[in-house]
């Protein structure tokens, strides 16, 4: 399927697109806008990325209007790019006609947060649902089906094992 300098190759890709991501995730976490002043959560810290932040305007339109919801659009992104890393070597393709689960989650999350919708909410309530019994079945989780509204994106249980996931699977295709 793919030599080893290409599966190198995309597995280097998809660690510099994390080390972005965890980059911009550092200053935008889960926690922001709550406070002015903060340092990045130990999650970032634990990763090498140590940033102290300090906002001194919180009362603009612009940054009222964006920065509750900042954190997920950039966890959509990562979702978006991942899916086009794989889909660049046709992986994308090769997971669905081999019914590989990382990559049927990859498939089912890059047309539904913001690829192909908005990703504000979910639109299609049956992919929602496949998307959430494969992070259950992925990553040990134990949510909700009846529950769940909005597709799981959290960066340390959903995306960082993603992540794992998709190297573990693209190391594991046979060399050509």
């Amino acid at each position: 399927m793919l030599d080893e300098a290409s599966k190198t190759e995309l597995t280097d890709e998809i660690d510099r697109q994390w080390e972005y991501h965890l980059l911009t995730r550092a200053v935008f976490n889960s926690n922001f806008p709550k406070d002015l002043e903060y340092i990045s959560p130990p999650f970032y810290e634990e990763r090498g990325i140590c940033i102290k932040v300090k906002i001194l305007d919180a009362y603009s339109e612009v940054f009222k209007n964006s920065a509750g919801t900042v954190a997920v659009w950039l966890n959509q992104n990562y979702v978006i790019r991942l899916y086009g890393i794989l889909d660049s070597k046709r992986l994308i393709k090769h997971g669905k006609e081999n019914d590989i689960k990382i990559i049927e989650l990859i498939n089912i999350m890059r047309q539904n947060v913001g690829a192909h919708s908005t990703g504000r909410r979910a639109s299609n309530k049956s992919d929602l649902n496949k998307a959430t019994k494969l992070i259950n079945e992925l990553f040990g989780k134990k949510i909700s089906i009846e529950s769940i509204r909005s597709y799981t994106l959290s960066i340390d249980s959903v995306l960082e094992p993603m992540k794992d996931q998709v190297k573990a699977f693209i190391s594991g295709l046979k060399a050509c």
